[in-house]
């Protein structure tokens, strides 16, 4: 099934500013995937007023939250958390591109 065609649920994460002044707007769409799919995929995007987007891509499996409700908890919480720490180092010519591996289980790229 195309993440087009599944309902969408978004998630405004608000403004997350770095200690030198730098600022991201940060915002999530979590795709409800049906059941047959066993994790929900979650692109996330910063928004820098002149560097631009930086996207990331999590999944998270649906045996650690098995309803959007606890997805969306592990988005505002300690991924949210996650993509603040990767945009610590970001700079104008982008970030670090490597896979975050939870403790909890989900994986943010």
């Amino acid at each position: 099934m195309l993440l087009r065609n599944m309902p969408q649920h978004k998630i405004a994460l608000g403004t997350h500013k770095r200690a030198d002044g730098e600022a991201f707007e940060v915002s999530a769409v979590l795709y409800e995937s049906p059941a047959s799919i066993d994790f929900w995929q979650v692109p996330i995007d910063t928004q820098h007023a002149t560097w631009g987007h930086m996207r990331f891509v999590l999944t998270i499996p649906k045996k650690i939250a098995d309803t959007v409700q606890l997805a969306t908890v592990l988005i505002r919480g300690s991924v949210f958390d996650q993509v603040k720490a990767t945009l610590a180092t970001a700079t104008a010519s982008g970030r670090d591109l490597a896979p975050c591996f939870s403790m909890d289980g989900w994986v943010l790229v």
